[in-house]
């Protein structure tokens, strides 16, 4: 059927009238067309306005559902449109608050001297155990007790674990802040999508 395609939309209209003309000649000439011209005329007539309505009604039905196709598209376009404005508005609230930790988070890190100073970092010893606490919790495992060995010093200052410790909640409410950003896009796309 995709031959058809090539032919233009009036020729259809043509073979319709055709046959039209056809059966109105075969009726009103009935008496002047002989018996052997008057019933192929009949049947071809018949063929070509049976043929011409059904591709004229093809053609309109294929007009109707590309009209259809067209206003889908316009629609989709459209939230496509407005999902790119909710996610460029998410993404620059997500970057301000992020700049906001990372801004408290350094502002905290520059006063750790203030509240652990060169006498407070030599006067408390770190020893092995803690340090070894504070790794296993960071990988969320249960340290292994080891006894003695918990207790011997290590090089690590009190000031240095207050910046680390610091650091890792900044990277926590970093991440606080992006998943609250990506439940607020995840809404907002799901109210855009049931939006009629």
């Amino acid at each position: 059927m995709f031959i058809l395609n090539f032919i233009p939309n009036w020729m259809f209209y043509v073979i319709t009238l055709s046959g039209i003309a056809g059966m109105c000649i075969a009726v009103v000439f009935s008496r002047l067309i002989p018996i052997t011209y008057k019933l192929p005329l009949e049947l071809l007539s018949i063929l070509l306005f049976t043929f011409g309505v059904y591709t004229l009604g093809a053609i309109s039905t294929e007009a109707a559902w590309q009209l259809k196709v067209s206003q889908m598209e316009a629609q989709i376009a459209k939230k496509e449109l407005a999902a790119a404005e909710i996610t460029a508005q998410v993404i620059t609230k997500y970057v301000d608050r992020v700049r906001i930790v990372k801004g408290k988070t350094n502002v905290i890190i520059k006063k750790v001297p203030e509240y652990i100073n060169k006498e407070s970092d030599s006067k408390c010893v770190v020893n092995t155990g803690f340090v070894q606490l504070l790794n296993a919790s960071a990988k969320n495992e249960v340290p292994e007790p080891t006894g003695a060995a918990n207790e011997s010093p290590t090089k690590i200052r009190l000031s240095g674990i207050a910046e680390n410790v610091s650091r890792n909640y900044g990277t926590y409410y970093e991440v606080v802040e992006q998943l609250k950003s990506l439940q607020d896009w995840v809404r907002q796309q799901k109210e855009l999508d049931n939006a009629k």
